[in-house]
């Protein structure tokens, strides 16, 4: 009597046990839960939105560097994104500061943030942070509504720790860091969502996103096309001017076809491209220096297109001096290139490490240094010519004056033949 009872009982509570099962994988497939995970080569983040308004964000180092501290932010750019910056202490404690910064310098503690962080201890796990260990930190933020299909996140890594557990210690600067996005709208699975939750950096990688990809290619071809048109073609067209203008009268052919034909339409694909990565990186336009002075020397190259064709096609009549816009002309092209040298500089060393993700080969900075010397040498160089093209700018002037005279007095031989 007792076994067929208990038969039935322990069918009815597998069949129950079954369908508690069953409901419970049918929440966690269709329950709502979004988010997105991206890894780069020192680190993964991943997001998880819960029904209950908040957003679990899960910080792992890729083993590839010691950790020191481990950091993002919410922002396309370092300057005023709110940032969460967490690192493990000696006593096995865990510091978590939340830090904002004006610019791109040390970022500063936060008293009032715009969401409070809470560092969950139990699903953090970080027994080793040396090298080829992957620690990794688990926090929750209130959820922003609705969830953002393009997330702009900044990331950072040290391999330094801090000087201290407080939330305000100084920082050692990153090792690394970047930019990239998060689809917070995007269906979790369960098997998605255990593998957020793990060690294990997720699957997705930037160099898998194919809109992050080109979005990384559009800044790094803004900075070649615009490299290539104010520091290569403007200063060959400023040398060919300074140089063959001593030997030839026919040098503003050469000089108009490289500052204006070629080096044109390069500049403009160039400044194109940094404004369309700007926007398809969710970013503001003309907020820092780099975004402004570029605007200027956009600007300033179109001006002075159009200064050296007044000063080529109209020319003073009667003057025997050199008028005064020619020297402002030569003033201004010296005075665009030299900005150009600062502007490709601000671009590399600081809006490329921000807006891209990746480094910047160190050949980048050897070249840029060899090119901030030869350019002026070359130019300089090309100064001691200038007596040489005084004398012949004057003798040119001689015949043209003779060829003058002569039309307007005509010899002999011309009366006779109108005659």
């Amino acid at each position: 009597m007792f076994v067929p009872i208990l038969s039935v009982l322990l069918a009815l509570g597998a069949a129950r046990a079954t369908r508690i099962q069953g409901h419970n994988l049918a929440t966690n497939s269709s329950s709502g839960l979004t988010g997105d995970s991206k890894c780069v080569e020192l680190m993964c983040i991943s997001a998880t939105v819960f029904p209950n308004s908040t957003t679990q964000y899960t910080l792992t180092s890729s083993g590839s560097s010691a950790l020191g501290w481990i950091a993002m932010g919410f922002g396309a750019t370092m300057a005023n994104s709110p940032m969460v910056i967490i690192w493990p202490n000696s006593d096995g404690s865990v510091t978590l500061s939340q830090r904002m910064a004006p610019a791109e310098v040390m970022p500063t503690v936060v008293s009032s943030p715009p969401r409070v962080a809470s560092l969950d201890m139990g699903l953090s796990s970080f027994a080793s942070i040396g090298a080829g260990s992957k620690p990794s930190f688990v926090y929750t933020v209130s959820s922003i509504s609705p969830n953002p299909s393009a997330q702009p996140v900044i990331w950072a890594l040290a391999s330094v720790p801090p000087s201290g557990a407080a939330p305000d210690a100084t920082l050692v600067q990153h090792v690394d860091s970047g930019t990239f996005t998060l689809d917070l709208t995007l269906p979790l699975s369960s098997n998605r969502l255990h593998a957020t939750h793990s060690t294990t950096p997720p699957p997705t990688t930037v160099s898998g996103d194919d809109s992050e990809h080109k979005r990384n290619m559009m800044i790094v071809n803004h900075g070649i096309l615009c490299t290539i048109g104010f520091l290569g073609l403007l200063p060959l067209g400023v040398l060919i001017a300074r140089w063959t203008r001593a030997f030839t009268t026919r040098w503003f052919a050469g000089h108009a076809v490289i500052q204006a034909v070629l080096s044109g339409p390069i500049i403009v694909a160039g400044v194109a491209l940094g404004i369309h990565s700007v926007d398809a990186s969710g970013g503001m336009h003309l907020d820092d220096t780099h975004k402004k002075l570029g605007v200027a020397l956009f600007v300033l190259y179109f001006v002075q297109l159009l200064g050296g064709a007044v000063i080529h096609f109209f020319k003073p009549k009667n003057s025997t001096r050199r008028p005064a816009q020619n020297y402002a002309h030569a003033f201004l092209g010296l005075l665009i290139i030299a900005l150009a040298f600062w502007q490709v500089r601000t671009g590399y060393r600081s809006e490329y490490p921000e807006w891209a993700t990746g480094r910047v080969p160190m050949g980048v900075n050897t070249l840029w240094i060899v090119w901030v010397v030869l350019i002026p040498v070359a130019y300089f160089a090309g100064l001691a010519l200038v007596p040489r093209q005084f004398r012949q700018e004057g003798a040119a002037r001689g015949e043209q004056g003779k060829r003058e005279i002569g039309s307007m007095h005509p010899g002999p031989e011309m009366r006779e033949g109108s005659a």
